[in-house]
């Protein structure tokens, strides 16, 4: 699916002029499920003017080929539903993160690995989650070409991956010496780009802080509890609480490392540069 939140408020909400696959939506079911294979996936349908219909889960899981759906529940109130958790922000697979010494493939990382960030140094990994899903749609990866944003190799992130920028138009336009933006956000059919595939491994990672680090040498994000994807019931949260009994219940207490841009903010951005020269990081 092609996402459009039009007015940049981090959802898609009805009759607002979101979109989905350029059809206007309006009709945003949140809670409905299917029973697929005797497995019950909770998720979100989109009704749009075309009169299309799209269900997408939101509770981890992920809708498996071929399939028969032996039963369907509908909630009966309309909703919104986050951009955010259209996806997971996740490194692929491959991606290698700089470590004290030098780097290691990001599946290759197990908990309590040291792991260089920009601001605080050496940091040991909390926690670790991984999983296999078909690479289209809203988990395609999105790839950055080597010296798309700067000086680093080529990369491969999950569409919601937050990239740090720290180009001088962010500072001129924005205020802002650096600001984190999500990777669909910097797809630009040329050095950023969504690059389908029949199945992806996402890896992510977690220190007790929000954290910036080095992945083929271009700096972005660890991955941050309490963010989108961490919704009261999903069943990511619930395996990190239960991780963490330190905290009462609550998981960690984080806060973002730094801004995110809106989508226009990074559309001003991506639209201003050059190929190599793109906000660099």
């Amino acid at each position: 699916m092609e996402i459009n939140d039009a007015d940049d408020d981090g959802l898609i909400r009805p009759n607002s002029g979101d979109q989905i696959n350029g059809s206007n939506v309006n009709s945003v079911w949140d809670g409905d499920t299917v029973t697929i294979n005797g497995v019950t996936i909770t998720g979100v349908t989109f009704y749009t003017d075309d009169g299309a219909r799209y269900f997408t889960p939101s509770d981890g899981s992920v809708l498996p080929d071929g399939g028969t759906a032996t039963a369907t529940t509908f909630v009966t109130q309309n909703t919104q539903f986050p951009v955010g958790s259209f996806g997971p922000p996740c490194f692929v697979a491959g991606s290698r993160i700089a470590v004290p010494g030098g780097f290691v493939p990001v599946e290759g990382l197990r908990i309590g690995d040291l792991v260089e960030t920009l601001d605080h140094g050496a940091q040991p990994i909390r926690w670790i989650g991984q999983r296999t899903v078909p690479g289209r749609g809203a988990f395609a990866p999105i790839r950055f070409a080597p010296g798309a944003l700067g000086d680093h190799g080529a990369l491969l992130v999950s569409p919601q991956h937050r990239i740090l920028l720290d180009d001088w138009r962010a500072a001129f336009y924005l205020g802002e010496d650096e600001a984190l933006c999500p990777a669909h956000m910097l797809v630009n059919g040329d050095t950023i780009h969504r690059a389908p595939c029949a199945q992806v491994t996402y890896v992510h990672f977690m220190f007790d802080a929000h954290e910036i680090v080095m992945a083929e040498g271009l700096a972005s994000e660890s991955f941050l509890f309490g963010d989108y994807l961490c919704k009261e019931t999903s069943a990511l949260r619930a395996e990190i609480i239960a991780l963490f009994p330190e905290f009462g219940g609550q998981g960690p207490q984080m806060s973002a490392a730094r801004r995110t841009l809106r989508a226009h903010e990074a559309r001003l951005l991506r639209d201003g540069a050059t190929p190599g020269n793109t906000c660099a990081a």
